[in-house]
């Protein structure tokens, strides 16, 4: 891919004006410590920029005014986001087991299947299973009945889809991710446990991706949702009835009890977890290990466990921090005024 494509696929500017190295094939990305002459390279913060200009890459991703001196730069409005559109340029999509359909997978003779879906051994898809075009189910995959799922979707080895769960196009499921799971559904009389079966299921629609070894479970009567755009980590719990709203990031091993509700664009960090029935709005952000048990409206930052605002959790974190030293003051002070109370009496 010549270095002029990239630019213009990234909205980019060259820094300086050289048709030969416009021209330049160019065979990847990488960091600055690794990058060769045919690849380009990145920076975030300006505290890069003496390591960028000394980098082998033939050109770098800056902001405007980040000043590489003799280094070709490409300017761009956000150098992480032009690295992932590159980094997609150059990424191998191709199927992993092969652009045929295995022989030693097992399809049920009902299954609508597009002629150009690749398929790995060991895979088993069920009856009235339909999967669209240019889709990738790797090894080892389970698809169970009337599952519907979208084109250029890939499915990795070892995902279970269960049974009547709906999939958009171009969704990613991660390896052992398991979509349309029972989830925790049982009422308990004060002795035992009597199991509730659920009647929904799940919808992920288009553009939405699950890590590895995440569960989404399927609704009790209504679709548990996870819209578009959606990216959600490894090792992340979804109970029944949850929606996940469009392109929300949440990190690795959070947790989302039933009926949990989250607005759009809201990006939690890792191990958050989220009691049932509430509703977290728009634009929000919620800090790693938070434990969220109410609602909380649009543009929220909250932090914590119990969550609280997430600059008056900062403030507790520094007085926490000069805790010692206070408690050590206030012993002083209490000493200075026991002295004085002795000294006024007598």
């Amino acid at each position: 891919m010549l270095l002029k494509e990239i630019i213009e696929a990234t909205n980019g500017v060259l820094s300086v004006s050289d048709k030969k190295l416009e021209n330049l094939e160019i065979l990847g990305i990488s960091s600055l410590q690794l990058a060769s002459e045919k690849q380009i390279s990145f920076i975030v913060k300006q505290n890069f920029i003496e390591d960028a200009k000394r980098t082998k890459a033939a050109a770098v991703f800056v902001k405007d005014g980040w000043d590489l001196q003799e280094k070709p730069a490409i300017i761009v409005k956000d150098p992480y986001l032009a690295y992932a559109i590159t980094a997609q340029l150059f990424e191998d999509d191709t199927p992993i087991f092969g652009a045929q359909i295995s022989p030693n997978a097992i399809i049920d003779k009902s299954a609508m299947i597009s002629e150009d879906v690749s398929i790995g051994a060991g895979t088993v898809i069920g009856e009235n299973v339909k999967i669209g075009k240019r889709t990738k189910i790797d090894a080892r995959v389970v698809i169970e009945k009337n599952v519907i799922i979208g084109d250029d979707c890939h499915i990795q080895s070892g995902a279970i889809i269960r049974y009547g769960v709906k999939i958009g196009c171009r969704v990613i499921i991660s390896s052992g991710a398991i979509i349309g799971s029972e989830g925790f559904a049982n009422a308990f009389d004060g002795k035992k446990f009597e199991r509730i079966p659920c009647f929904g299921s799940v919808l992920i629609e288009d553009d939405v991706e699950i890590g590895a070894s995440s569960t989404v479970d399927k609704g009790n009567f209504a679709d548990t949702i996870i819209r578009k755009g959606a990216r959600i980590g490894n090792l992340v719990t979804i109970a029944h009835n949850c929606e996940i709203g469009e392109s929300c990031g949440i990190a690795a091993q959070a947790g989302f009890a039933g009926t949990t509700k989250i607005g759009k664009r809201v990006m939690i960090a890792g191990q958050a977890g989220f009691g049932g029935h509430i509703e977290i709005g728009d634009d929000s952000f919620v800090g790693g290990q938070a434990g969220i048990q109410r609602s909380y409206p649009n543009n929220s930052k909250i932090t914590g466990s119990p969550a609280i605002d997430l600059m008056k959790r900062r403030r507790i974190d520094v007085i926490e921090e000069n805790l010692p030293e206070t408690i050590r003051e206030i012993k002083k002070i209490r000493k200075d005024l026991d002295e004085l109370r002795e000294k006024i009496n007598v």
